[in-house]
């Protein structure tokens, strides 16, 4: 209902006509909320998905998983940016919260958003020891590379394996190497190939979409593994290759492979304990039977520290870092922030009155610091689209350096991007862009931009305050990206990129980005250019006597004999600007 103020509050009809059918009529009473002032209310009244004022006053802090074991705080780990927070848990009438796994992709074969614990010699004894999680897999396990709920295997560099690990395989059918159905856990001795594998068990019918409960016990005194789900003893071994070889310097990590690129497990997990003891057949059953009763008599967690858990984590940590997303996605599309400088000063009145006095913006450090922001379905989409975001670029810049970007394909099919490259800024696809020479000043100049880019379904349009710069026709537009993320400032995790804790990180921005805005559509010149105009005061005209004073908060002025031009500009002109009265004719305006 367009054209509507805060002010309007009135009773309206609404009518729905159907051929052939009924014809209905609904009055009720409506309230206007009123928009946001300056820049933040044009953008919002063009209905982006995605929306980040980037506000967020920071400091980006460790997004810490607390441990509650007996190893104290040298046992926190750390959530990967991208993991969810406060998912529902999994004991029975318990309000306490689980952590949420994602993965790039399905296959299993990238992206994982795993919770590290740094390596402790006190969590990787040689001798006996139980690890313990509740788990809530929302995909069947892959036949082939598997899902991976917890690793703490560390390979030499020879093939040579320590450690243990745990796979998700199918739910009830044979893995072509002989693995499956159920959860696999596997022990190594410190060498390579077949027989690296001190014990390699498999059991469990877990069901897709329900919570079950999962424990490994390793007994140095048989020896033998055994593994329970739901209580009940599903696989045991005491037929062994050699002697166990722990793990000597890799983390313990949840969710997938600690390197942050390996066989996401995909799901809810809750309650991870590790012990430098075998827990009984006994102590198993007891925890699960605890955890699935409502009006159980000691509280889960006193159960787990009493059986000498060391490492004891409840993941059920409250969110850090988020970046807010104002737009029509809500939090589904909400952001992380990962090594940015948050606080700093984004637009603000005098110079850019269309924004708050306290506009905040992000510094980005060209380095490791990037906004996560996942691969959310509604971000995923095919055909027009719009990139918006205000920056002030440093001087120093990469050969390529992303502004906001969605990662390319694992065969590098497709990829969307705002970004500069070697001196130019471009809007497009790995297929087809529009592209502008970097104009003086803007690297390192200190200036705030406002940088546009479409494709309208025929070309890639480029918009540099609030003015077409360049376009480019293209008859593809952007693909759908299934197997990368979006981010802002960096290209955006994807397969082949790696490097925990920035692992599908390359590409990074160097300077302040503040603003940014996903649209499904192509945004017109005329809403291009409202944007821009927002933001600050335009060029004012003032008489006094015999003399013309013009005052403008920011960029260049410039004259012409005719409103059409040619413009020039005005040499060593500053605001205000006074002009003698006398003068017949000349027309002004402002060039940014």
């Amino acid at each position: 209902m367009p054209g509507l103020t805060a002010t309007d509050a009135a009773n309206y009809t609404c009518t729905v006509s159907n051929a052939g059918g009924p014809t209905t009529s609904s009055s009720a009473a409506l309230t206007v909320l009123p928009l946001p002032a300056g820049v933040a209310g044009a953008v919002i009244t063009d209905l982006p998905l995605a929306y980040y004022r980037l506000n967020e006053p920071g400091p980006v802090v460790p997004d810490v998983a607390t441990n509650s074991g007996s190893l104290g705080t040298a046992g926190d780990g750390t959530y990967f940016p991208g993991g969810l927070h406060q998912v529902p848990g999994a004991l029975a009438g318990d309000p306490d919260t689980a952590a949420g796994y994602t993965g790039i992709d399905v296959n299993s074969e990238d992206g994982t958003v795993p919770t590290i614990v740094p390596y402790n010699a006190a969590l990787n004894p040689n001798g006996s020891f139980t690890i313990e999680t509740w788990l809530k897999p929302t995909l069947q396990g892959n036949l082939g590379n598997a899902q991976a709920p917890l690793n703490n295997q560390y390979d030499d560099g020879s093939g040579n394996r320590f450690g243990w690990d745990f796979f998700q395989r199918a739910a009830a059918t044979q893995t072509p190497d002989g693995n499956g159905p159920g959860y696999s856990f596997r022990m190594f001795n410190g060498t390579a190939g077949s027989g690296a594998k001190l014990f390699n068990i498999t059991g469990g019918l877990y069901q897709v979409g329900a919570w079950s409960h999962l424990v490994a016990v390793y007994d140095a005194s048989v020896p033998s593994a055994t593994l329970y789900l739901n209580g009940v003893q599903v696989a045991q071994s005491t037929t062994h290759n050699g002697s166990y070889a722990s793990n000597p310097s890799s983390p313990l990590s949840i969710g997938g492979y600690p390197d942050g690129t390996q066989n996401p497990f995909i799901g809810s997990m809750d309650e991870v304990a590790l012990y430098t003891n075998a827990l009984t057949a006994a102590q198993v059953l007891d925890h699960y039977q605890n955890g699935t009763n409502a009006a159980r008599g000691t509280p889960y967690p006193s159960l787990i520290i009493a059986d000498g858990a060391a490492e004891y984590l409840r993941l059920d940590d409250p969110a850090h870092n988020t970046a807010v997303n104002n737009g029509s996605l809500g939090s589904l599309a909400d952001g992380t922030y990962s090594h940015t400088i948050n606080g700093v000063a984004g637009p603000q009145p005098p110079t850019f009155t269309g924004f708050e006095s306290t506009n905040l913006a992000v510094s980005f450090n060209g380095t490791n610091s990037y906004v996560e922001l996942e691969n959310p379905a509604g971000l995923n989409f095919t055909g027009q689209v719009t990139l918006e975001a205000w920056i002030q670029p440093g001087a120093a810049q990469g050969f390529e350096s992303y502004i906001i970007a969605h990662g390319g394909n694992d065969d590098f099919s497709g990829e969307t991007s705002l970004r500069i490259e070697n001196g130019v800024y471009q809007i497009g696809s790995n297929h087809g862009h529009a592209a502008l020479p970097v104009p003086a000043g803007d690297l390192g100049g200190g200036q705030w931009v406002h940088l546009v880019g479409t494709y309208d379904g025929v070309n890639w349009n480029l918009y540099r305050n609030g003015v077409l710069s360049a376009s480019s026709a293209d008859n593809i537009g952007p693909f759908l990206v299934n197997n990368a993320n979006w981010a802002i400032g960096a290209r955006g995790k994807w397969r082949y990129a790696f490097g925990y804790p920035d692992a599908g990180l390359d590409r990074q921005f160097n300077g302040l980005i503040d603003e940014v805005a996903f649209y499904n559509y192509a945004l017109t010149p005329s809403r291009i250019q409202a944007h821009f105009a927002a933001s600050a005061q335009p060029l004012k005209i003032s008489r006094s006597g015999g003399q013309i004073t013009l005052t403008w908060p920011a960029g260049t002025l410039q004259q012409a004999d005719n409103v059409t031009g040619t413009y020039s500009d005005v040499a060593g002109a500053t605001s205000p600007y006074t002009i003698s009265a006398s003068v017949a004719q000349k027309f002004y305006r402002i060039r940014f």
